[in-house]
């Protein structure tokens, strides 16, 4: 719950009224003094953007309730996103320059250099 808040960028207080709950209670949820029950749970989910069954995994289960190819289908979308943002931010800094796609490396294009 609390890696989901701030993932959002919410404080507790923001998270309480999202969600129809007190600070308190959002804080005692997050040390786990409290555990909400089913209705609760309900309105932290939807405080928090999330289906409540989410707040119950740990990263290790979302990760297997994903599944091994989702993981290397949102790194390699990942990498692809990243090579472009670099591409694009050296170009801004010598746009005349486009030696920096045909260096390689083992192989591969050295980027950003």
């Amino acid at each position: 719950m609390k890696r989901q808040r701030l993932l959002l960028g919410l404080t507790q207080a923001e998270l309480a009224k999202r969600s129809g709950s007190s600070v308190g209670y959002i804080g005692e949820v997050e040390l786990g003094r409290k555990f909400p029950s089913a209705g609760k749970l309900e309105g932290i989910a939807r405080g928090l953007e999330t289906r409540p069954f989410r707040l119950l995994m740990g990263p290790e289960d979302v990760t297997d309730a994903m599944g091994p190819e989702a993981v290397f289908e949102t790194a390699e979308k990942l990498k692809a996103r990243l090579e472009r943002e670099i591409d694009a931010f050296v170009g801004e800094l010598d746009p005349g320059n486009k030696s920096h796609r045909a260096r390689k490396v083992d192989g591969k294009p050295l980027r950003g250099r």
